[in-house]
């Protein structure tokens, strides 16, 4: 049975987990394939470049030692960068957080705990949030200027 049957994979994606340290460094940490691969960047652009760097590291080291599990992992060549709310809305402080509720329909108060954390969001509720920001993204790329 090969990693991928067994659900350790994503059809064609790394999973990358961002967090946001107190000195506004990002690091991002894979959480789907063998082994760790880790990064970090002083803006999320730089983070994503220099995990990408570090995942083709993590692949030539992993041919030198004839990893059997390799053919699975080299076909990934895309990212998901996961992050929490916390992380996100210091990321992007030009969201609204009191647009982002009403679409999401949840109250404004409980957003702002959930991006202070003070509170945590559940998974069904981050779900709810997200689904409201990708929903402002789309109308936001609907703009033509």
């Amino acid at each position: 049975m090969t990693t991928e049957e067994k659900g350790v994979f994503s059809k064609d994606s790394v999973i990358v987990f961002v967090e946001q340290a107190n000195d506004g460094t990002y690091w991002g940490t894979s959480q789907n394939i063998p082994g760790v691969v880790s990064a970090f960047g002083n803006s999320l652009e730089e983070l994503k470049a220099n995990f990408n760097q570090a995942f083709l590291d993590y692949l030539e080291v992993a041919r030198e030692l004839g990893e059997p599990w390799l053919r699975d992992v080299e076909g990934l060549g895309n990212y998901l960068f996961k992050l929490n709310l916390q992380s996100f809305f210091r990321l992007v402080p030009e969201v609204k957080i009191s647009a982002i509720a009403e679409k999401a329909g949840i109250n404004a108060s409980l957003l702002r705990q959930y991006a202070t954390g003070k509170a945590n969001a559940s998974e069904t509720r981050a779900k709810q949030i997200e689904k409201a920001v990708h929903q402002l993204g789309q109308e936001l790329l609907s703009v033509s200027l």
